[in-house]
């Protein structure tokens, strides 16, 4: 008599894929998924034959990298990515490079050899710690790179930065239980946030000086 581990065994092997109606369903389910979510002016400028980073370069949304992770298809026609800017630590000499000294007749008569003390600049306390590295950059600057089409922005472009330019904030209320809450908090410490903060009893959750400065705020408590 077959155990229960053979049993399992036995019918492990004999399973032959999704049905065809299952696979029927899974279609009708896939056709009804909308290409892209987002405004309607996105949607219908969008190309389903095209991949999602071509879409946004036809578009004018894609930013200008300088290099690209994975690298780019060569016959791609929206595949722009502008031309990597030269290095400066390239125009300063480095260890193991020399300087060739010449005479009137153009024969060398002397190689100086640089190395990397030569360009170390000393102070009193000696050597700067980290004179090697380059100058740090905009960190700000660097995560906003110019879009692939800047100066010709596409109708699209156009017509989502007026959408956003019409687009109001959402107000925020707070719940009937975290207004009773924060009506508690006012009523044992007043409008002393800090106090309120280290209120083990009442402040349960924790919440930060600046968290419930801001909840009062939302609420319509803060004086």
């Amino acid at each position: 008599m077959a155990n229960p581990r053979q049993r399992r065994k036995a019918r492990s092997g004999k399973w032959s894929g999704a049905t065809k109606s299952a696979k029927r369903s899974q279609q009708r389910r896939l056709k009804r998924a909308p290409t892209v979510m987002g405004p309607e002016v996105l949607r219908e400028n969008w190309d389903p034959k095209l991949t999602v980073r071509q879409n946004y370069a036809k578009l004018g949304l894609v930013p200008t990298l300088a290099s690209q992770s994975g690298g780019l298809d060569r016959n791609d026609p929206y595949a722009q990515v502008a031309p990597a800017e030269p290095s400066s630590s390239t125009d300063r000499p480095r260890k193991g490079m020399a300087r060739v000294i010449r005479d009137e007749s153009g024969q060398i008569v002397d190689l100086i050899e640089y190395s990397e003390e030569d360009h170390v600049e000393t102070t009193p306390w000696g050597k700067q710690l980290n004179a090697d590295e380059e100058e740090p950059v905009d960190q700000a600057a660097s995560l906003l790179p110019p879009r692939l089409n800047e100066g010709r922005d596409t109708d699209t472009v156009q017509a989502l930065e007026k959408i956003a330019a019409e687009h109001q904030p959402v107000e925020r209320f707070a719940s009937a239980g975290e207004h009773a809450w924060l009506v508690d908090l006012v009523k044992a410490h007043g409008s002393d946030v800090d106090s309120m903060a280290q209120d083990l009893r009442r402040n349960v959750w924790q919440k930060t000086p600046g968290e419930i400065r801001r909840a009062l705020k939302k609420a319509g408590l803060a004086t």
